[in-house]
């Protein structure tokens, strides 16, 4: 396994340099430019941006994923179908590790450690408590990114003493169980003392990370609902209890800016000239069926102002059918909205809209109080916040929902919960839009996947690990195949049942 600890990249990324010490004169050279300690608040930005897709880390790691947005069917490939057509198996998680993780662990550590967490460069950035929670929700919402991406993880050794680089690999159940239990402690580690600055995703606000925290771990237990329904409805209420997010405010949202240095990565794809990237039939036909306002403002028009999808998994020469043009010289079919694609388009990590979703389940399957009517409320409320943050208005919700085809029965609710859940999450976290299918098969997504190169042509069920597990870390990548199945993309994962 590739080591879990290059030292230098993260703290060189915080802004910290520690020169190699050469004796001279009996002195050792220290950049009179540089800090000596830890400037922790830049760690915390830096693990932000990280996720974000700074630093052409967007391809596999970042939130706002193509793999990810692809894997939900939101968009399709216009020229090179590798992942798509599922021919990219291998996928590397290391930098999550080396990168935001050692920088995390680094904040918790040295706000912890009595001998540092007094410095100026350390309280200049918030209360040691405001630093540590934050850096704890930030560190479980990365695991659990990494763990419903491949399934079992190194967790429990993976930061741990630089002499181990061959982690052992948790189960997911275990894994699960760790998050929820930080993510409960973290809401309530956050104090009065001074705010967090440095804090580019909720600009220091202590209630927006609790927020935050609870509704990861409501979308954590109600990712329980098959395999273990007993803790799931259990854990889901203690997130209810801590306090879920309350608005659109409170969405976690990463802001990217009008700059190249940090813009929105749809846009960086457009503007080389690249274009890889359409609207699917399926979200275009889908929101076409349902008269859906936010058509206008996920896809562009084509050519004869009309909207017009790829269809997922188009490849060879029955690409040539389709035009994609430019941003302005459209072809025939539609590419992404300039609406969620300008330079500086946020991407929503997790959005109220989506915990509304997760309420409206919940009311659903008896989770928690009020049952279908509960059900009918949180659904209507989550499309009016997934609206309302795309730009539209509260009467444009009504009238929509006043529509028969998106007007709440008890009947379907679970296929218009996951499917409205679905609409929402458009360019915000693919990774968990593919989760959320692979609990619930819903909504409907071409699979199989005719041309594709997954076992059965199925939309995977993970990802493969990358290869340096298997060729450093072989007794512990055994282990972890014996205990969770083949390392292929159709094994189901603990909670994938």
């Amino acid at each position: 396994m590739k080591k879990l600890f290059n030292i230098s990249k993260y703290i060189i990324g915080a802004g910290v340099i520690i020169l190699a010490s050469c004796k001279v004169g009996g002195d050792v050279n220290v950049s009179p430019n540089q800090s000596p300690n830890v400037q922790t608040g830049y760690m915390l930005s830096s693990s932000i941006q990280f996720l974000g897709g700074i630093n052409g880390a967007g391809l596999t790691t970042n939130i706002n994923s193509y793999c990810g947005e692809l894997y939900s069917q939101y968009m399709a490939e216009t020229f090179y179908t590798n992942e798509s057509l599922f021919a990219l198996k291998q996928y590397d998680y290391a930098t999550y590790y080396t990168g935001p993780l050692q920088d995390l662990k680094t904040i918790i550590a040295t706000n912890t450690d009595a001998a540092k967490k007094s410095l100026t460069t350390v309280t200049k950035f918030g209360s040691n408590n405001n630093q540590i929670a934050s850096a704890r929700i930030l560190t479980a919402f990365i695991y659990l990114t990494i763990t419903d991406r491949w399934g079992d993880i190194p967790y429990t050794q993976a930061l741990g003493s630089i002499a181990n680089v061959t982690p052992v690999f948790d189960a997911q159940k275990d894994i699960y169980a760790a998050l929820m239990k930080e993510l409960d402690e973290a809401q309530n580690q956050f104090d009065s003392g001074a705010a967090l600055t440095g804090d580019i995703l909720f600009n220091g606000d202590n209630t927006k990370w609790k927020h935050w925290a609870n509704s990861l771990h409501a979308v954590m237990a109600l990712r329980l609902s098959k395999v273990d329904p007993t803790t799931g409805k259990t854990e889901y209420a203690k997130a209810v209890a801590g306090g879920l997010m309350s608005s659109n405010d409170d969405n976690a949202s990463y802001a990217y800016l009008a700059a190249s240095t940090n813009e929105n990565p749809y846009y960086t794809n457009y503007r080389n000239g690249r274009y890889d990237y359409a609207v699917s039939s399926l979200l275009v036909n889908t929101l076409s069926g349902l008269s859906d306002p936010r058509l206008a403002v996920y896809a562009a028009p084509t050519a004869s102002s009309t909207y017009v999808g790829l269809p997922y998994g188009t490849f060879g020469d029955a690409l040539g059918a389709y035009v994609k043009g430019t941003r302005t010289k459209p072809g025939n079919i539609s590419l992404i909205g300039i609406g969620v694609s300008a330079q500086s388009s946020p991407t929503v990590w997790t959005s109220y809209a989506q915990t509304l979703f997760t309420q409206a389940e919940a009311a659903h399957l008896g989770w928690i109080s009020g049952g279908d009517g509960a059900a009918a409320d949180y659904y209507n409320q989550g499309v009016t916040a997934s609206l309302t943050q795309n730009g539209l208005t509260s009467t444009d919700a009504a009238t929509y929902l006043a529509q028969a085809s998106v007007k709440f029965s008890a009947s379907t609710a679970l296929n218009q919960i996951l499917l409205q859940k679905w609409i929402a999450g458009f360019l915000g976290d693919g990774w968990e839009s593919w989760a959320e299918y692979r609990r619930t098969g819903l909504p409907k997504l071409l699979d199989p996947v005719p041309g594709s190169l997954s076992p059965g042509q199925n939309i995977p069920r993970r990802q493969q690990y990358p290869q340096t597990e298997a060729n450093q870390n072989a007794a512990n990548y055994n282990a972890v195949i014996a205990r969770q199945g083949a390392d292929v993309m159709n094994t189901r994962m603990y909670w994938d049942k």
